[in-house]
């Protein structure tokens, strides 16, 4: 199986997490064209020697970090991200902002056995950490910068933390993607 393409990320506030299911969330934005997104899964360990070997070995899912890159983030998804005030085209960015615990989702194409497959990701509960801003002058060359975001996947309550489908249509994928983060109520 190889992959190569990532495309239509979105995000959703979380409106409410019941005790025990998956969130509900607040309208959901796209956060532009999907550049790269790489999951990195941070792991706890715990080992228990006796008898001068190892006994017990256990290994859990602490949280995620999802490294990603898009085209362009317009001020306004910015501001529903990072909990940002937005208003009249102006985001201003407070130390007392409290970035909102969201829904995070995408599709990636992959190839097997010659054909397309759609896979959507789906992660439940995920903040956006503050990420760096680069500008550079134009010289005799032209190199474009992307937007970087970080995002934390958190366990929700219910402790599935990631969601994966394959679809065999790319509009399957994208209608995962939009019914996963267009949850209003849980089911």
């Amino acid at each position: 199986m190889a992959s190569f393409g990532a495309k239509y990320i979105k995000f959703a506030p979380i409106k409410e997490e019941p005790a025990g299911k998956l969130p509900t969330y607040e309208a959901a934005v796209e956060l532009g064209k999907l550049v790269k997104a790489e999951l990195t899964v941070n792991i706890a360990t715990g080992e228990l020697y006796a008898n001068n070997m190892l006994a017990e070995k256990s290994d859990e899912f602490i949280s995620g970090t999802l490294a990603v890159e898009v085209d362009d983030m317009e001020k306004e998804v910015e501001g529903t991200v990072y909990g940002s005030a937005y208003s009249e085209g102006e985001l201003v960015d407070n130390a007392a902002d409290v970035v909102p615990y969201g829904g995070l989702a995408y599709y990636k194409t992959l190839q097997r056995s010659g054909k397309p497959i759609f896979e959507a990701c789906y992660y439940p509960k995920a903040k956006a950490i503050l990420s760096t801003d680069t500008a550079s002058t134009k010289g005799n060359s032209i190199t474009f910068n992307t937007k970087p975001l970080s995002f934390t996947i958190y366990e929700p309550d219910n402790g599935d933390w990631r969601y994966r489908k394959e679809f065999t249509a790319e509009k399957e994928a994208i209608a995962y993607v939009d019914e996963k983060l267009n949850r209003k109520t849980d089911v």
